[in-house]
């Protein structure tokens, strides 16, 4: 899904939302908070023209598609030749290490997705030099283990495909979504204004992690404080075990719909906004989520920068604060 603001004549805004298909997505409750829904083809140029005619600022979240370099390629030369202000996007954390040795020749099949992503930042820097783009790089994010919390209620384990001992972050969907409405409007207000502003704020990568890496015993240990659950312990399984349960769970009613509560984004409390479906668990998205712990296990993910803490101007949610808020969520799919 991709985002689009547009500005008239009038000087009014307006917030179009770009879309595969709206059916069967509960869009409608975006269009009541007063976004206009646009159903494209993200690899027909002309019609991604049309969408991106007036635009000012573009928020690009690739797709998890076979064709994700394709459509997002369309999408910035269509942004290009509308002449578009701005453009931003959404990547993954340590996309610039799989460039270096090992992965990028020997092992470019394991790391396919994710060296998509990084053409797309290269295509990104081309088309939109300097100022006129930002970077937003970002690591697993915590709402993912809801997919896990079955295991994590009833067997009392966290069943990952990574090595005990590799460090990594996972952060708060919350926290991610906040910090693009921080830079969204320290950008607005330099735009207003004219002025150079905070330059911290205006830089053209940020790699988002937690404010301390842990290793994955100890992040298990977090969530289990936070749940409430003491004796939750980690469990070392294979890619294949990992991948059958998310395609057991495509189709599992308790991933079906997203609960009505709203979120409360400072406290970290997920509700209709942050909370995964079933129906996104596509073969795609799976292969993306195995690299990353392939990443995990490479030790590319052991790194830690205080970006995010920046841009909220406050810690981002530990882990154990987390699940903490979230902890009836989680024991609701037991």
């Amino acid at each position: 899904m991709r985002n689009g603001e547009y500005r008239s004549h009038s000087g009014n805004f307006e917030l179009r939302v770009l879309c595969r298909q709206r059916q069967g997505y509960q869009l409608e409750q975006l269009e009541k908070m007063g976004a206009k829904i646009w159903e494209v083809n993200y690899t027909d140029e002309h019609k991604m023209r049309e969408v991106m005619r007036n635009v000012c600022h573009v928020l690009m979240v690739p797709e998890s598609s076979r064709d994700t370099l394709k459509e997002a390629e369309t999408l910035m030369c269509a942004a290009k030749h509308e002449s578009v202000d701005h453009f931003s996007m959404v990547s993954v954390l340590a996309v610039d290490r799989v460039q270096s040795g090992d992965i990028n020749d020997q092992h470019s099949n394991e790391f396919r997705t994710i060296l998509h992503f990084h053409k797309i930042e290269e295509k990104l820097k081309k088309e939109f030099h300097g100022e006129k783009h930002c970077i937003m790089r970002i690591p697993m994010l915590n709402q993912f283990f809801y997919f896990l919390a079955p295991k994590i209620e009833g067997e009392n384990i966290v069943p990952l495909p990574v090595k005990k001992d590799k460090k990594w972050s996972s952060i708060d969907l919350n926290d991610i979504v906040e910090a693009i409405y921080c830079l969204a409007k320290k950008r607005s207000e330099r735009s207003q204004q004219q002025q150079s502003g905070d330059a911290f704020h205006h830089k053209q990568v940020y790699n988002f992690t937690c404010s301390k890496v842990h290793n994955t015993e100890e992040i298990v240990k977090q969530m289990g404080e936070g749940l409430d659950q003491r004796d939750l312990h980690f469990k070392e399984i294979s890619e294949n075990d990992l991948k059958q349960w998310l395609h057991k769970l495509k189709d599992d009613k308790k991933f079906s719909q997203r609960p009505d509560d709203r979120n409360d984004f400072r406290k970290g409390r997920d509700g209709f906004a942050s909370f995964p479906l079933g129906k996104f668990l596509h073969e795609d998205m799976i292969e993306i989520l195995m690299e990353y712990w392939r990443l995990v296990n490479k030790g590319k993910l052991d790194m830690q920068t205080d970006d995010l803490e920046k841009v909220l101007e406050r810690k981002p949610h530990t882990i154990k604060e987390y699940f903490e808020v979230n902890r009836q969520q989680f024991k609701r799919l037991k």
